[in-house]
């Protein structure tokens, strides 16, 4: 089976869902390619280390693990919103001749472009989503009008028998796509993101070689915070809790993720004198040393917005807490997770506080975020899924792939209850 991404912005040796599908699938059969632009677009243009320029000719094809990567020059590029439309698209599938077509965002130019093409050359095509009502923010006027009259009432229709099958990587993205784009539920199919579990896992020698590194005794319990550290993170809530785990435990803080200046600046003026020595700001890490840095954590916090990271974190054996939107409710259903309400630092501290003071508990949490990651969110088992989705799609089945969660109702909102291990 023939299977081509496409996808505004690809960059390598990152933690990504392009970065892991596409290799994960080939080691399940697929040939597989990506098509992507050949300069970073729109929002990456200020954070991408893609050293690429414009050049009159498209860039070679090449291979990063196993999938053939096809970079192409853009015909038009919107920085403020990551639009981007390919020049010679068409020619580069018609070279391919993929079986399907996977493409990655449901809205967009590079979307419709891709639609339009597929229907032309009779390709069949799924587009997923991990779009989230919390990464839609601020939900203005103008983004309603966006996505509910120019997508819902306008394109989506026009190229509604392109589409095979929409597939959501999350319960809030099934509710996006529903509410916001008028999907049917019935033309879902759930996924989810991953982590590779062979490279994400828990090491003892790693623990103790960043913990010397870090000055930290083996003794001492580590809260760790993995991702971006922006104001939509709330990163400020988890430092002011920790000064009072610091207190109590002498537990050490470890973010691990690019900061502004501004931003570390206004988060060590948060920490109390006598703890600035237990707080440690790492900056980016390369995906390749993440495994080592959530080897040395105990507890992994996000008090804001989530992310792929967190999946990651589980697969290191970490505990995890973070707040109760249902869009990462299914991180929760070991019993691996402890919620609490975003916002409230207190809450957090306690929270923190009631999984520290018990270590079998601790234990516990971490023994079942490692079979969470196992079970579900390996990126091995999601490739098999996904391919067996394309393989309906090109058959031209109904879905009949078991939900990953309970849909329907008001807004999806219902996780399917999974029993606990162990």
């Amino acid at each position: 089976m023939r299977v081509t991404h496409i996808i505004a912005l690809y960059r390598e040796g990152l933690g990504y869902e392009e970065n892991h599908l596409g290799h994960f699938q080939t080691l399940k059969g697929a040939d597989v390619s990506l098509i992507t632009s050949m300069l970073p677009s729109g929002m990456w243009q200020q954070t991408s280390d893609t050293a690429l320029l414009d050049a009159e000719d498209n860039l070679a094809p090449y291979e990063d693990r196993d999938v053939h990567i096809h970079r192409l020059n853009a015909r038009f590029r919107a920085r403020a919103n990551s639009q981007v439309v390919l020049r010679g698209l068409k020619d580069a599938l018609h070279r391919i001749r993929p079986d399907i077509l996977h493409i990655h965002g449901p809205v967009g130019a590079l979307c419709v472009q891709a639609l339009l093409i597929a229907r032309s050359l009779d390709i069949p095509a799924v587009v997923d989503n991990h779009l989230c009502y919390f990464n839609l923010r601020i939900y203005d006027l103008k983004k309603r009008v966006y996505y509910r009259s120019l997508f819902r009432r306008g394109i989506l229709p026009l190229l509604d028998g392109v589409v095979g099958r929409y597939i959501p990587l999350m319960p809030d993205s099934e509710a996006v796509l529903h509410n916001e784009l008028g999907i049917a539920y019935d033309r879902m199919t759930h996924s989810t993101l991953g982590a590779d579990t062979e490279t994400f896992k828990y090491s003892e020698d790693e623990r103790d070689s960043v913990r010397r590194k870090l000055n930290v005794p083996s003794d001492v319990p580590v809260i760790a915070f993995l991702g971006r550290i922006g104001l939509e993170k709330n990163v400020d809530l988890l430092v002011s809790a920790w000064n009072h785990l610091a207190d109590k435990y002498g537990a050490h803080l470890l973010l691990i993720g690019p900061a502004t200046n501004a931003m570390e600046q206004s988060l060590l003026a948060l920490v109390e004198d006598h703890h600035r020595d237990r707080l440690t700001v790492t900056g980016h890490i390369s995906n390749s040393e993440l495994p080592a840095y959530l080897s040395a954590a105990d507890i992994g916090v996000w008090p804001g917005d989530p992310g792929i990271a967190m999946i990651e974190a589980m697969s290191c054996s970490l505990a995890i807490v973070h707040t109760n939107p249902y869009y990462i409710a299914r991180m929760s259903i070991y019993e691996n997770a402890e919620l609490f309400p975003r916002g409230d630092a207190v809450a957090l501290a306690r929270t923190i506080d009631s999984i520290l003071e018990d270590p079998n508990k601790l234990a516990r949490m971490r023994r079942q975020s490692r079979r969470l990651a196992e079970d579900i969110f390996d990126w091995r088992i999601v490739a098999a899924r996904t391919n067996a989705i394309y393989e309906e799609v090109i058959a031209g089945k109904m879905s009949t792939m078991p939900a990953i969660w309970e849909s329907g109702g008001t807004d999806g909102r219902t996780l399917t209850q999974v029993a606990p291990r162990g």
